[in-house]
């Protein structure tokens, strides 16, 4: 009898701590969520421009994309791109990303593989800084800095890949 009792005990020592892990991670998760949503509050609303992204240059954004996905050095596809070099921070693909920059899981339906790249390398061609811009009914701050410090060869196969999300 004793044993069956210092079992159950055990279980329910496992099971209170089971649950006060989950209350930490949702905890966890709402907190991110909240001082995310203050960071867009910060700076300007659901315009588009929420954190980091509004000040960065290019080069600091690939620096923290290099930094977050170092297993894609040298990799050379259009998905591995997008992570090393940081577009995931502010634009989604299929629901992963970032949300201060256009979702991008259509982009290849709406526009060219040549428009694509010149946004990568000079974003200024197409929208002026700090401009409004509406796309898909949603208005963003042209904020996205020029990626030119990216080799001409991976801004054509980041390009070539997002032409092919339609």
């Amino acid at each position: 009898m004793k044993t069956k009792y210092l079992h159950n005990k055990k279980f329910v020592i496992v099971s209170i701590l089971s649950v006060l892990l989950v209350i930490v991670v949702i905890a966890g998760i709402y907190l991110a969520k909240f001082s995310y949503a203050q960071d867009a509050a910060n700076t300007g609303g659901n315009n588009g421009m929420m954190g980091m992204g509004n000040n960065m240059t290019g080069k600091e954004v690939n620096n923290m994309g290099h930094r977050m996905f170092p297993q894609y050095k040298g990799v050379k596809t259009g998905q591995a791109l997008f992570h090393y070099e940081g577009c995931f921070m502010c634009h989604t693909i299929n629901g992963y990303g970032g949300m201060m920059g256009p979702n991008l899981s259509h982009i290849g339906s709406k526009r060219s593989f040549s428009w694509i790249a010149t946004q990568i390398a000079d974003p200024s061609a197409h929208f002026k800084r700090n401009s409004v811009v509406t796309l898909n009914g949603v208005r963003y701050r042209a904020v996205m800095p020029s990626f030119k410090n990216i080799s001409s060869m991976n801004i054509g196969i980041l390009a070539k890949y997002l032409e092919s999300l339609k």
